[in-house]
């Protein structure tokens, strides 16, 4: 494996290098500034909705715009929250999107939607007007959540969300779900869950939410739904530029992914932390319940994801030397944990193993990853998915190192002195550069 490149590269000299070929275009990208501090979005689109952990659009935008040309197919098997694909859609490329988190299909699918600004607007005065109507009529909040929600979900709504609150998001997501037309169901159904998963405020007792950590605030002045609703709906479609809308979002496990061998140009994903470190279901959940979803649904679907603790019935792969190592000291010290990090290297080797599959030859491939710390060591992800990726067919090109801004990229945080143990161990993440040869 090739080490780190200095000095830095400046991206004029891989765009002015015509005689360079992807792959030697591949290894000058690794070594030029992938910090992208402080640089805007090149579309708000980006911003629809929060979430934790983005890279920054203008890292996807590098390799896009240098491993590939107009109508080359690109892949995210992994999108989170579709900010490849918006760079590929942007640049005039096909792309795919696959996941199995059902908020980030929401979220993708309504970012590709072309959404008329007046036409929402008055669809927005239509379904607040009808939900507010209904409020005002005889309907029994008790019953009606009686036929909607379990329990056990029932329970989970009446520990986070006032009571008018409930009696307003039940409301106006039956408006929402009366919408005829596909895409502005999906654009309102994206506002909707917008609106509960913030930064601050929010229509929840929630802090937090936005970085996948939920802390009840006792006293917190929860902020009025409609009011919130209709001011992001406002706030988003100011500024609506039309997109091609080239990009298919779908649902799909990265392990065994609806392509054929060989129909991919360029790949680029970011992998979820190992053993959860990053828990998107814990803030997902107070959008999904709302969407039909049941807090036992969601927890099965959470067990599936790359990077969940749960270890039952698991494929445990033969892991190559250094994962083999890092695992079987975290074993030494916490059984459950070594078993969910064997889990997650084994997981990862199958969709590296896949990403090959898919991949045309002579193309390149692109993981951004952060190595955690668990019992006290480093799982050194960075290095053992190289080692993972060369077992699986890859070669491995470089690794260049970005510096996490911590302003932007929504990481889990504390405002005190004493830093949550996942804020003091990222502030690196890096970003790995495969061929297929």
């Amino acid at each position: 494996m090739n080490s780190l490149f200095e000095p830095e590269i400046e991206d004029s000299e891989v765009e002015n290098s015509e005689l360079l070929n992807n792959k030697q275009k591949l290894e000058l990208l690794l070594n030029s500034n992938l910090d992208f501090k402080n640089e805007n979005n090149n579309n708000l689109r980006h911003s629809w909705h929060a979430f934790p952990a983005k890279f920054p659009p203008k890292l996807a935008n590098l390799f896009i715009k240098n491993l590939s040309k107009e109508n080359d197919l690109i892949l995210d098997p992994m999108m989170g929250s579709s900010t490849t694909l918006l760079e590929a859609d942007l640049l005039n490329r096909v792309s795919y999107g696959f996941d199995i988190d059902p908020l980030s299909l929401i979220i993708g699918k309504a970012k590709f939607q072309n959404i008329d600004s007046s036409k929402a607007l008055s669809l927005t005065n239509k379904v607040l007007y009808s939900t507010i109507k209904k409020i005002h009529s005889n309907s029994n909040l008790k019953l009606d959540f009686k036929k909607h929600f379990d329990p056990e979900t029932e329970n989970f709504i009446n520990y986070w969300f006032p009571k008018r609150t409930q009696k307003e998001l039940l409301y106006l997501i039956e408006e929402i779900e009366k919408i005829e037309d596909a895409g502005y169901k999906l654009f309102f159904k994206m506002i909707f869950s917008s609106v509960i998963i913030t930064k601050s405020g929010g229509v929840t007792y929630a802090t937090d939410l936005a970085h996948t950590r939920p802390h009840k605030l006792r006293g917190k002045k929860v902020k009025p739904v409609f009011e919130e609703f209709s001011k992001k709906v406002k706030k988003v479609t100011q500024y609506l530029t039309e997109i091609p809308g080239r990009a298919i979002v779908d649902y799909a496990n990265s392990k065994e992914l609806p392509l054929k061998n060989e129909s991919v140009d360029l790949i680029i994903t970011s992998p979820p932390y190992a053993n959860n470190a990053i828990d998107y279901m814990r803030a997902h959940k107070f959008s999904l319940v709302w969407f039909g979803m049941s807090i036992k649904d969601l927890r099965e679907i959470r067990k599936k994801y790359i990077g969940s603790e749960n270890s039952m019935n698991a494929d445990f792969c033969d892991l190559p030397n250094l994962s083999t190592q890092i695992v079987t000291n975290l074993k030494s010290i916490n059984e459950k944990k070594g078993k969910a990090l064997h889990k997650y290297y084994s997981e990862m080797l199958m969709v590296l193993k896949e990403l090959y599959r898919v991949l045309k030859y002579d193309r390149g491939c692109i993981l951004i990853v952060a190595s955690s710390t668990l019992n006290g060591i480093k799982t050194q992800t960075h290095k053992c998915f190289a080692e993972l990726a060369e077992l699986a067919g890859f070669e491995t090109i470089g690794m260049g190192i970005r510096n996490l801004d911590r302003d932007r990229r929504m990481m889990p945080f504390r405002n005190s002195h004493n830093k949550s143990p996942i804020e003091s161990r990222m502030h690196q993440e890096y970003v790995l550069g495969f061929w297929k040869y």
